[in-house]
């Protein structure tokens, strides 16, 4: 199978807070609108994007704040969902990977970076 990601992917257990907006994403107005926050805990991520795991339910295609902080630096990253689902009874393989961080949330959000971060595995 060919590699289609951009960017090397890290196993990793980064505690994360960040912010999102709850609705469907063509109704929100950004503008006016303050996010809600949510916490959760990185377990895997790369230049491009991060996959984590939370009790918060979010829609597809709206924007995120990560906040974050690795060994050597600590990161405000923005971003889009782009995918969510729930850890139980799932039989993808995500949510099978995903299964070890039950603990820290039943669901798993998938956020793709606006810009790519500096990151190497050393530093997780």
């Amino acid at each position: 199978m060919v590699e289609k990601r951009r960017f090397p992917r890290f196993p990793c257990k980064i505690k994360t807070k960040f912010n999102f907006y709850e609705g469907n994403p063509d109704d929100i107005d950004y503008d006016i609108m303050v996010p809600s926050k949510g916490r959760g805990v990185i377990c895997d991520i790369s230049q491009g994007g991060a996959l984590l795991i939370t009790r918060e339910r979010v829609s597809v295609g709206v924007p995120a704040l990560v906040n974050f902080k690795t060994k050597k630096n600590k990161h405000a990253v923005h971003g889009k969902i782009v995918r969510t689902g729930l850890l139980n009874n799932n039989p993808t393989e995500v949510a099978q990977k995903m299964a070890k961080f039950k603990s820290h949330g039943d669901s798993y959000i998938a956020i793709e970076f606006k810009e790519p971060i500096a990151l190497s595995g050393d530093e997780l």
